[in-house]
Protein backbone atom coordinates (compact mmCIF):
# COMPACT_ATOMS: atom_id res chain seq x y z
CA UNK A 1 0.00 0.00 0.00
CA UNK A 2 1.39 3.40 -0.92
CA UNK A 3 0.66 6.90 0.23
CA UNK A 4 -1.92 7.17 -2.50
CA UNK A 5 -4.19 6.52 0.47
CA UNK A 6 -2.89 9.73 1.98
CA UNK A 7 -3.38 11.98 -1.04
CA UNK A 8 -5.40 14.84 0.27
CA UNK A 9 -7.56 16.75 -2.17
CA UNK A 10 -7.86 20.39 -1.14
CA UNK A 11 -11.53 20.01 -0.31
CA UNK A 12 -13.57 20.89 2.72
CA UNK A 13 -14.13 18.04 5.17
CA UNK A 14 -16.24 19.12 8.11
CA UNK A 15 -15.40 17.03 11.15
CA UNK A 16 -16.68 16.34 14.55
CA UNK A 17 -14.73 16.08 17.77
CA UNK A 18 -13.38 13.02 19.50
CA UNK A 19 -15.06 11.03 22.21
CA UNK A 20 -13.81 10.46 25.72
CA UNK A 21 -14.74 8.48 28.80
CA UNK A 22 -14.46 9.20 32.46
CA UNK A 23 -13.58 12.87 32.13
CA UNK A 24 -14.59 15.37 34.77
CA UNK A 25 -12.80 18.31 33.17
CA UNK A 26 -15.16 19.09 30.31
CA UNK A 27 -17.42 22.09 30.18
CA UNK A 28 -21.13 21.42 30.39
CA UNK A 29 -21.94 23.11 27.09
CA UNK A 30 -20.27 23.24 23.71
CA UNK A 31 -20.69 26.18 21.31
CA UNK A 32 -21.78 24.89 17.92
CA UNK A 33 -21.84 27.12 14.86
CA UNK A 34 -19.69 29.74 13.18
CA UNK A 35 -19.28 33.49 13.03
CA UNK A 36 -22.73 33.78 11.49
CA UNK A 37 -24.49 32.20 14.40
CA UNK A 38 -24.63 29.20 16.67
CA UNK A 39 -25.95 27.87 19.90
CA UNK A 40 -24.74 26.25 23.09
CA UNK A 41 -25.32 22.54 22.86
CA UNK A 42 -25.69 20.46 26.00
CA UNK A 43 -23.07 17.72 26.10
CA UNK A 44 -25.76 15.16 26.82
CA UNK A 45 -28.39 14.22 24.27
CA UNK A 46 -30.74 17.14 23.91
CA UNK A 47 -34.43 16.48 24.36
CA UNK A 48 -36.11 17.90 21.31
CA UNK A 49 -38.71 16.97 18.77
CA UNK A 50 -37.47 14.64 16.04
CA UNK A 51 -37.40 17.24 13.28
CA UNK A 52 -36.52 20.41 15.16
CA UNK A 53 -33.36 22.19 16.19
CA UNK A 54 -32.93 24.81 18.90
CA UNK A 55 -33.81 28.38 18.03
CA UNK A 56 -30.94 29.96 16.14
CA UNK A 57 -29.24 26.60 15.82
CA UNK A 58 -26.61 25.92 13.21
CA UNK A 59 -27.66 22.30 12.94
CA UNK A 60 -25.98 22.00 9.57
CA UNK A 61 -22.71 21.37 11.37
CA UNK A 62 -22.20 17.91 12.72
CA UNK A 63 -23.18 19.07 16.17
CA UNK A 64 -21.32 16.41 18.04
CA UNK A 65 -20.57 16.78 21.70
CA UNK A 66 -19.15 14.20 24.09
CA UNK A 67 -21.60 12.26 26.21
CA UNK A 68 -21.07 12.60 29.95
CA UNK A 69 -22.05 10.47 32.88
CA UNK A 70 -25.39 11.28 34.51
CA UNK A 71 -26.68 13.35 31.59
CA UNK A 72 -30.28 13.11 30.47
CA UNK A 73 -30.28 10.48 27.75
CA UNK A 74 -32.58 11.08 24.80
CA UNK A 75 -33.47 8.80 21.93
CA UNK A 76 -35.79 9.40 19.02
CA UNK A 77 -39.40 8.31 19.64
CA UNK A 78 -41.82 6.75 17.18
CA UNK A 79 -43.50 9.33 14.97
CA UNK A 80 -46.75 9.04 13.05
CA UNK A 81 -46.16 10.24 9.47
CA UNK A 82 -48.77 12.99 9.43
CA UNK A 83 -48.60 15.79 6.92
CA UNK A 84 -46.29 17.71 9.26
CA UNK A 85 -44.11 14.71 10.19
CA UNK A 86 -43.97 12.59 7.05
CA UNK A 87 -40.29 13.34 6.47
CA UNK A 88 -37.12 12.70 8.44
CA UNK A 89 -34.15 14.92 7.57
CA UNK A 90 -30.58 14.19 8.64
CA UNK A 91 -27.13 15.60 8.06
CA UNK A 92 -25.00 12.70 6.89
CA UNK A 93 -21.74 11.90 8.62
CA UNK A 94 -18.58 9.86 8.22
CA UNK A 95 -17.84 9.98 11.96
CA UNK A 96 -17.22 6.61 13.59
CA UNK A 97 -15.46 7.16 16.90
CA UNK A 98 -18.36 6.22 19.21
CA UNK A 99 -17.67 2.54 18.54
CA UNK A 100 -13.99 2.93 19.46
CA UNK A 101 -14.76 4.59 22.77
CA UNK A 102 -17.34 1.93 23.62
CA UNK A 103 -14.79 -0.77 22.85
CA UNK A 104 -12.24 0.91 25.09
CA UNK A 105 -14.70 1.15 27.96
CA UNK A 106 -15.73 -2.51 27.70
CA UNK A 107 -12.16 -3.75 27.31
CA UNK A 108 -11.32 -1.84 30.50
CA UNK A 109 -14.32 -3.38 32.27
CA UNK A 110 -16.17 -0.08 32.54
CA UNK A 111 -19.85 -0.29 31.71
CA UNK A 112 -21.44 2.49 33.76
CA UNK A 113 -21.33 5.09 30.98
CA UNK A 114 -22.10 2.98 27.90
CA UNK A 115 -25.63 4.36 27.66
CA UNK A 116 -24.32 7.84 26.98
CA UNK A 117 -21.80 6.65 24.39
CA UNK A 118 -24.09 4.58 22.17
CA UNK A 119 -24.47 6.85 19.16
CA UNK A 120 -25.83 4.31 16.70
CA UNK A 121 -24.93 6.18 13.51
CA UNK A 122 -21.25 6.35 14.50
CA UNK A 123 -21.22 2.70 15.50
CA UNK A 124 -22.62 1.74 12.09
CA UNK A 125 -20.11 3.99 10.32
CA UNK A 126 -17.17 2.18 11.87
CA UNK A 127 -17.54 -0.92 9.70
CA UNK A 128 -16.99 -1.59 6.02
CA UNK A 129 -19.82 -2.92 3.87
CA UNK A 130 -20.08 -4.50 0.45
CA UNK A 131 -22.27 -1.87 -1.19
CA UNK A 132 -20.95 -0.23 -4.36
CA UNK A 133 -21.67 2.95 -6.28
CA UNK A 134 -21.80 2.25 -9.99
CA UNK A 135 -23.59 5.48 -10.90
CA UNK A 136 -22.17 8.72 -12.26
CA UNK A 137 -23.11 10.49 -9.02
CA UNK A 138 -20.77 10.97 -6.08
CA UNK A 139 -23.43 9.46 -3.80
CA UNK A 140 -26.08 6.84 -4.37
CA UNK A 141 -28.52 4.97 -2.13
CA UNK A 142 -29.32 1.34 -1.46
CA UNK A 143 -32.71 0.83 0.21
CA UNK A 144 -33.73 -2.33 2.05
CA UNK A 145 -36.66 -3.34 4.20
CA UNK A 146 -36.88 -6.52 6.23
CA UNK A 147 -38.16 -7.94 9.50
CA UNK A 148 -37.02 -6.12 12.63
CA UNK A 149 -34.91 -8.56 14.70
CA UNK A 150 -35.96 -7.18 18.10
CA UNK A 151 -39.67 -6.57 17.38
CA UNK A 152 -41.40 -9.14 15.22
CA UNK A 153 -44.36 -6.82 14.67
CA UNK A 154 -42.16 -4.19 13.04
CA UNK A 155 -39.84 -3.82 10.06
CA UNK A 156 -36.33 -2.44 9.79
CA UNK A 157 -35.60 -0.04 6.94
CA UNK A 158 -32.00 0.49 5.86
CA UNK A 159 -30.97 3.64 3.99
CA UNK A 160 -27.41 3.14 2.79
CA UNK A 161 -25.54 6.05 1.20
CA UNK A 162 -22.54 4.88 -0.78
CA UNK A 163 -19.83 7.27 -1.97
CA UNK A 164 -17.75 6.80 -5.08
CA UNK A 165 -13.98 6.38 -4.73
CA UNK A 166 -12.16 9.66 -5.36
CA UNK A 167 -9.81 10.04 -8.32
CA UNK A 168 -6.44 10.65 -6.73
CA UNK A 169 -3.94 10.32 -9.56
CA UNK A 170 -1.09 12.81 -9.80
CA UNK A 171 -1.78 14.42 -6.43
CA UNK A 172 1.33 15.45 -4.49
CA UNK A 173 1.39 15.59 -0.70
CA UNK A 174 2.92 17.70 2.01
CA UNK A 175 2.22 16.26 5.46
CA UNK A 176 3.32 17.76 8.77
CA UNK A 177 2.94 15.38 11.70
CA UNK A 178 2.43 17.15 15.02
CA UNK A 179 3.03 14.94 18.06
CA UNK A 180 1.89 15.75 21.58
CA UNK A 181 4.67 14.42 23.83
CA UNK A 182 3.50 16.00 27.09
CA UNK A 183 3.43 14.10 30.35
CA UNK A 184 -0.27 13.32 30.03
CA UNK A 185 0.61 11.19 26.99
CA UNK A 186 3.15 9.03 28.86
CA UNK A 187 1.01 5.93 29.40
CA UNK A 188 -0.27 5.83 25.83
CA UNK A 189 2.92 6.95 24.07
CA UNK A 190 3.84 3.43 22.90
CA UNK A 191 0.52 3.34 21.03
CA UNK A 192 1.24 6.79 19.56
CA UNK A 193 4.63 5.55 18.33
CA UNK A 194 3.03 2.48 16.79
CA UNK A 195 0.59 4.77 14.98
CA UNK A 196 3.38 6.98 13.68
CA UNK A 197 5.40 4.04 12.39
CA UNK A 198 2.34 2.69 10.61
CA UNK A 199 1.78 6.07 8.97
CA UNK A 200 5.45 6.32 7.96
CA UNK A 201 5.40 2.81 6.54
CA UNK A 202 2.61 3.82 4.18
CA UNK A 203 4.25 6.96 2.83
CA UNK A 204 4.88 7.22 -0.88
CA UNK A 205 8.38 7.93 -2.14
CA UNK A 206 7.51 11.45 -3.29
CA UNK A 207 5.60 12.55 -0.20
CA UNK A 208 7.05 15.45 1.75
CA UNK A 209 7.04 14.80 5.49
CA UNK A 210 7.97 16.84 8.58
CA UNK A 211 7.59 15.98 12.27
CA UNK A 212 7.04 18.55 15.02
CA UNK A 213 6.66 17.72 18.71
CA UNK A 214 5.41 19.79 21.61
CA UNK A 215 5.35 19.60 25.40
CA UNK A 216 6.59 22.48 27.56
CA UNK A 217 7.85 23.94 24.30
CA UNK A 218 7.86 22.81 20.70
CA UNK A 219 10.60 21.30 18.58
CA UNK A 220 11.11 20.52 14.91
CA UNK A 221 12.23 16.90 15.01
CA UNK A 222 12.77 16.54 11.27
CA UNK A 223 11.58 18.45 8.22
CA UNK A 224 11.33 18.28 4.48
CA UNK A 225 12.00 14.55 4.19
CA UNK A 226 10.36 12.23 1.71
CA UNK A 227 8.89 8.76 1.85
CA UNK A 228 12.33 7.49 0.81
CA UNK A 229 13.63 8.51 4.24
CA UNK A 230 11.55 6.05 6.22
CA UNK A 231 14.45 4.76 8.35
CA UNK A 232 15.41 8.29 9.38
CA UNK A 233 11.80 9.15 10.18
CA UNK A 234 11.37 5.98 12.28
CA UNK A 235 14.56 6.78 14.22
CA UNK A 236 13.09 10.18 15.08
CA UNK A 237 9.92 8.53 16.36
CA UNK A 238 11.94 6.07 18.46
CA UNK A 239 13.71 9.00 20.13
CA UNK A 240 10.54 10.79 21.27
CA UNK A 241 9.93 10.85 25.05
CA UNK A 242 6.73 12.04 26.72
CA UNK A 243 7.17 14.56 29.56
CA UNK A 244 6.35 18.15 30.51
CA UNK A 245 3.32 20.38 30.12
CA UNK A 246 1.34 20.96 26.95
CA UNK A 247 2.17 24.04 24.89
CA UNK A 248 -0.22 23.03 22.14
CA UNK A 249 -0.56 26.48 20.67
CA UNK A 250 3.16 26.75 19.88
CA UNK A 251 3.22 23.28 18.38
CA UNK A 252 0.31 24.07 16.08
CA UNK A 253 1.85 27.35 14.95
CA UNK A 254 5.16 25.67 14.17
CA UNK A 255 3.46 22.83 12.29
CA UNK A 256 1.59 25.28 10.10
CA UNK A 257 4.79 27.26 9.54
CA UNK A 258 6.39 24.10 8.09
CA UNK A 259 3.28 23.31 6.09
CA UNK A 260 3.59 26.73 4.44
CA UNK A 261 7.33 26.33 3.98
CA UNK A 262 6.95 23.10 2.01
CA UNK A 263 3.54 23.88 0.54
CA UNK A 264 2.75 22.25 -2.79
CA UNK A 265 0.73 24.55 -5.08
CA UNK A 266 -2.55 22.86 -5.95
CA UNK A 267 -1.39 19.90 -3.90
CA UNK A 268 -2.35 18.39 -0.60
CA UNK A 269 -1.09 20.29 2.41
CA UNK A 270 -2.19 19.00 5.80
CA UNK A 271 -1.23 18.95 9.47
CA UNK A 272 -1.96 15.70 11.31
CA UNK A 273 -1.97 16.08 15.08
CA UNK A 274 -1.74 13.16 17.53
CA UNK A 275 -2.87 14.24 21.00
CA UNK A 276 -5.03 13.57 24.02
CA UNK A 277 -6.44 17.08 23.64
CA UNK A 278 -4.89 18.55 26.79
CA UNK A 279 -3.96 22.12 25.80
CA UNK A 280 -3.15 23.59 29.20
CA UNK A 281 -0.64 26.26 28.18
CA UNK A 282 -1.23 29.03 25.63
CA UNK A 283 -4.40 30.36 24.07
CA UNK A 284 -6.64 27.75 25.61
CA UNK A 285 -9.63 30.08 25.71
CA UNK A 286 -10.27 28.78 22.21
CA UNK A 287 -11.18 31.98 20.39
CA UNK A 288 -7.71 32.98 19.20
CA UNK A 289 -6.72 29.39 18.48
CA UNK A 290 -9.93 28.92 16.49
CA UNK A 291 -9.19 32.06 14.48
CA UNK A 292 -5.69 30.76 13.73
CA UNK A 293 -6.96 27.35 12.56
CA UNK A 294 -9.68 28.93 10.41
CA UNK A 295 -7.19 31.16 8.66
CA UNK A 296 -4.85 28.28 7.86
CA UNK A 297 -7.75 26.25 6.48
CA UNK A 298 -8.78 29.20 4.31
CA UNK A 299 -5.23 29.19 2.94
CA UNK A 300 -5.57 25.53 1.97
CA UNK A 301 -3.73 23.85 4.86
CA UNK A 302 -6.13 21.49 6.62
CA UNK A 303 -6.01 19.78 10.00
CA UNK A 304 -6.72 16.19 11.05
CA UNK A 305 -6.93 15.28 14.75
CA UNK A 306 -6.19 11.80 16.08
CA UNK A 307 -7.12 11.42 19.74
CA UNK A 308 -5.79 9.00 22.32
CA UNK A 309 -7.85 8.55 25.47
CA UNK A 310 -8.83 12.13 24.94
CA UNK A 311 -10.52 14.01 27.76
CA UNK A 312 -10.64 17.54 26.34
CA UNK A 313 -13.02 16.97 23.49
CA UNK A 314 -14.19 20.58 23.31
CA UNK A 315 -10.71 21.61 22.17
CA UNK A 316 -10.35 18.78 19.67
CA UNK A 317 -13.81 19.48 18.31
CA UNK A 318 -12.95 23.15 17.81
CA UNK A 319 -9.62 22.40 16.15
CA UNK A 320 -10.82 19.74 13.72
CA UNK A 321 -14.02 21.54 12.75
CA UNK A 322 -12.40 24.89 12.12
CA UNK A 323 -9.42 23.26 10.43
CA UNK A 324 -11.62 21.74 7.72
CA UNK A 325 -10.43 18.37 8.88
CA UNK A 326 -11.63 15.12 10.35
CA UNK A 327 -11.06 13.23 13.55
CA UNK A 328 -10.27 9.73 14.78
CA UNK A 329 -10.03 8.02 18.13
CA UNK A 330 -7.40 5.31 18.67
CA UNK A 331 -7.73 2.91 21.59
CA UNK A 332 -5.52 -0.03 20.59
CA UNK A 333 -3.04 -1.32 18.00
CA UNK A 334 -5.86 -2.79 15.91
CA UNK A 335 -7.38 0.68 15.64
CA UNK A 336 -4.00 2.30 14.94
CA UNK A 337 -3.58 -0.03 11.96
CA UNK A 338 -7.13 0.64 10.79
CA UNK A 339 -6.78 4.42 11.01
CA UNK A 340 -3.24 4.90 9.68
CA UNK A 341 -3.13 2.11 7.11
CA UNK A 342 -6.69 1.69 5.91
CA UNK A 343 -8.75 4.80 6.71
CA UNK A 344 -6.73 7.98 7.03
CA UNK A 345 -5.77 8.32 3.40
CA UNK A 346 -9.16 7.93 1.79
CA UNK A 347 -10.81 10.05 4.49
CA UNK A 348 -8.79 12.99 3.23
CA UNK A 349 -10.77 12.96 -0.01
CA UNK A 350 -14.20 14.53 0.15
CA UNK A 351 -16.51 13.52 -2.69
CA UNK A 352 -19.66 15.25 -1.42
CA UNK A 353 -20.08 18.47 0.58
CA UNK A 354 -23.09 19.43 2.68
CA UNK A 355 -24.58 15.96 2.28
CA UNK A 356 -28.03 15.45 3.73
CA UNK A 357 -30.79 12.91 3.32
CA UNK A 358 -34.55 13.16 3.51
CA UNK A 359 -36.67 10.07 4.04
CA UNK A 360 -40.35 10.55 3.17
CA UNK A 361 -42.82 7.97 4.47
CA UNK A 362 -46.06 7.18 2.68
CA UNK A 363 -49.39 6.15 4.17
CA UNK A 364 -48.04 2.57 4.12
CA UNK A 365 -46.24 3.50 7.34
CA UNK A 366 -48.22 3.96 10.54
CA UNK A 367 -45.19 5.03 12.59
CA UNK A 368 -41.41 5.22 12.25
CA UNK A 369 -38.39 5.72 14.49
CA UNK A 370 -34.94 6.85 13.44
CA UNK A 371 -32.18 4.95 15.23
CA UNK A 372 -29.47 7.39 16.24
CA UNK A 373 -28.73 10.75 14.59
CA UNK A 374 -30.27 12.50 17.60
CA UNK A 375 -27.84 15.40 17.25
CA UNK A 376 -27.71 15.43 13.46
CA UNK A 377 -31.31 16.02 12.49
CA UNK A 378 -32.37 18.95 10.35
CA UNK A 379 -35.56 20.92 10.01
CA UNK A 380 -37.44 20.95 6.72
CA UNK A 381 -36.25 24.49 6.06
CA UNK A 382 -32.63 23.51 6.69
CA UNK A 383 -32.90 20.56 4.35
CA UNK A 384 -34.32 22.76 1.59
CA UNK A 385 -31.77 25.54 2.13
CA UNK A 386 -28.83 24.96 -0.24
CA UNK A 387 -26.71 27.41 1.76
CA UNK A 388 -26.95 25.40 4.95
CA UNK A 389 -23.89 23.35 5.79
CA UNK A 390 -24.32 19.64 6.42
CA UNK A 391 -21.98 16.66 6.55
CA UNK A 392 -19.05 15.91 4.30
CA UNK A 393 -18.70 12.37 2.94
CA UNK A 394 -15.30 10.89 2.22
CA UNK A 395 -14.14 8.73 -0.64
CA UNK A 396 -15.72 5.27 -0.88
CA UNK A 397 -17.44 5.66 2.48
CA UNK A 398 -20.66 3.87 3.41
CA UNK A 399 -23.09 5.75 5.62
CA UNK A 400 -26.00 3.81 7.13
CA UNK A 401 -29.26 5.09 8.62
CA UNK A 402 -31.79 2.67 10.11
CA UNK A 403 -35.49 3.21 10.76
CA UNK A 404 -37.83 0.94 12.67
CA UNK A 405 -41.25 0.93 11.02
CA UNK A 406 -44.78 -0.16 11.78
CA UNK A 407 -46.71 -0.74 8.56
CA UNK A 408 -50.40 -0.43 7.75
CA UNK A 409 -52.14 -3.42 6.23
CA UNK A 410 -53.80 -1.26 3.61
CA UNK A 411 -52.46 1.85 1.92
CA UNK A 412 -52.93 3.80 -1.30
CA UNK A 413 -49.40 4.85 -2.27
CA UNK A 414 -47.32 2.69 -4.58
CA UNK A 415 -44.21 3.07 -2.39
CA UNK A 416 -43.36 2.63 1.28
CA UNK A 417 -40.71 5.31 1.61
CA UNK A 418 -38.72 7.60 -0.66
CA UNK A 419 -35.24 9.05 -0.15
CA UNK A 420 -33.79 12.30 -1.46
CA UNK A 421 -30.07 12.97 -1.22
CA UNK A 422 -28.80 16.51 -1.58
CA UNK A 423 -25.13 17.44 -1.69
CA UNK A 424 -22.61 19.66 -3.45
CA UNK A 425 -19.73 18.86 -5.71
CA UNK A 426 -16.69 19.82 -3.57
CA UNK A 427 -14.93 21.52 -6.49
CA UNK A 428 -17.68 23.26 -8.44
CA UNK A 429 -20.15 23.76 -5.54
CA UNK A 430 -22.86 22.53 -7.94
CA UNK A 431 -25.93 21.23 -6.10
CA UNK A 432 -26.83 17.60 -6.76
CA UNK A 433 -29.94 15.56 -5.98
CA UNK A 434 -30.48 11.80 -6.04
CA UNK A 435 -33.94 10.27 -5.49
CA UNK A 436 -34.76 6.63 -4.80
CA UNK A 437 -37.95 4.77 -3.87
CA UNK A 438 -38.59 1.61 -1.85
CA UNK A 439 -41.79 0.02 -3.05
CA UNK A 440 -41.76 -3.44 -1.50
CA UNK A 441 -40.51 -5.52 1.40
CA UNK A 442 -37.26 -7.33 0.72
CA UNK A 443 -37.74 -11.05 0.21
CA UNK A 444 -34.23 -11.80 1.37
CA UNK A 445 -31.77 -9.79 3.39
CA UNK A 446 -28.07 -9.57 2.64
CA UNK A 447 -25.19 -10.02 5.06
CA UNK A 448 -24.54 -6.27 5.33
CA UNK A 449 -28.17 -5.56 6.24
CA UNK A 450 -28.01 -8.27 8.90
CA UNK A 451 -24.72 -7.06 10.34
CA UNK A 452 -25.96 -3.47 10.56
CA UNK A 453 -28.95 -4.79 12.52
CA UNK A 454 -26.55 -6.58 14.92
CA UNK A 455 -24.68 -3.34 15.59
CA UNK A 456 -27.94 -1.48 16.14
CA UNK A 457 -29.25 -4.15 18.51
CA UNK A 458 -26.01 -4.00 20.48
CA UNK A 459 -26.49 -0.24 20.83
CA UNK A 460 -30.06 -0.78 22.06
CA UNK A 461 -28.82 -3.26 24.66
CA UNK A 462 -25.97 -1.19 26.08
CA UNK A 463 -28.14 1.94 26.17
CA UNK A 464 -31.00 0.01 27.79
CA UNK A 465 -33.28 1.55 25.18
CA UNK A 466 -36.98 1.70 25.92
CA UNK A 467 -37.41 0.47 22.33
CA UNK A 468 -35.14 -2.57 22.61
CA UNK A 469 -38.01 -5.07 22.45
CA UNK A 470 -36.72 -8.60 22.90
CA UNK A 471 -33.10 -7.52 22.55
CA UNK A 472 -30.64 -9.11 24.94
CA UNK A 473 -27.08 -10.38 24.79
CA UNK A 474 -28.37 -13.94 24.54
CA UNK A 475 -30.75 -13.04 21.72
CA UNK A 476 -28.09 -11.15 19.78
CA UNK A 477 -25.44 -13.84 20.13
CA UNK A 478 -27.93 -16.53 19.20
CA UNK A 479 -28.73 -14.68 15.98
CA UNK A 480 -25.06 -14.10 15.19
CA UNK A 481 -23.78 -17.60 15.94
CA UNK A 482 -24.62 -19.09 12.54
CA UNK A 483 -23.05 -16.20 10.62
CA UNK A 484 -19.89 -16.81 8.62
CA UNK A 485 -18.09 -13.58 9.51
CA UNK A 486 -14.77 -13.34 7.71
CA UNK A 487 -13.71 -9.85 8.71
CA UNK A 488 -11.37 -9.03 11.58
CA UNK A 489 -13.30 -5.94 12.63
CA UNK A 490 -16.63 -7.75 12.59
CA UNK A 491 -15.01 -10.63 14.48
CA UNK A 492 -13.79 -8.06 16.99
CA UNK A 493 -17.36 -6.80 17.30
CA UNK A 494 -18.66 -10.27 18.15
CA UNK A 495 -15.91 -10.69 20.77
CA UNK A 496 -16.89 -7.30 22.20
CA UNK A 497 -20.53 -8.35 22.52
CA UNK A 498 -19.44 -11.49 24.39
CA UNK A 499 -17.26 -9.50 26.75
CA UNK A 500 -20.05 -7.01 27.40
CA UNK A 501 -22.34 -9.92 28.21
CA UNK A 502 -19.79 -11.31 30.68
CA UNK A 503 -19.45 -7.94 32.40
CA UNK A 504 -23.22 -7.57 32.52
CA UNK A 505 -23.61 -10.99 34.15
CA UNK A 506 -21.13 -9.99 36.86
CA UNK A 507 -23.11 -6.92 37.85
Amino acid sequence: MTISKFKLLPMLLLATGLTACGSNTRQAYLKVGDENGGYYYNTGYETKTPHSTPAGASAQQESYAPMMENTDYYENPFVAPTKENSTSNISLTSASFAYTTIREEINNCRTYNLKNLARIEEMLNYFSYGYVNETDDALTTHLELGACPWNNEHYLASVVVKAKPAKTENIKNNIVILVDKSGSMRNIFPLVKTSLKTLIGNLGNDDLVSIVSYASGCQVEIEGKTGNDKDELVNVVDGLVASGSTYGEAGIEKAYELAYKYAIPNGNNRVVILTDGDFNVGKVSGEELTTLIKQKAADGVYLTCVGYRSYNNDTLYTLSTNGNGNAYYVDCELEAKKVFEEELGKSMYVVAKDAKCQVEFSDAVSSYRLLGYETRQMSEDEFNDTKKDAGEIMSDHTTVALYELALNEEYENDYIFKTTLRFKDPNSEENKEVVNVKSDISVSRNDDFDFASYVAEFALIISDSQYKGISSYNHLLEVIKNENINDKYRDDFVALVRKAQTLNNRE
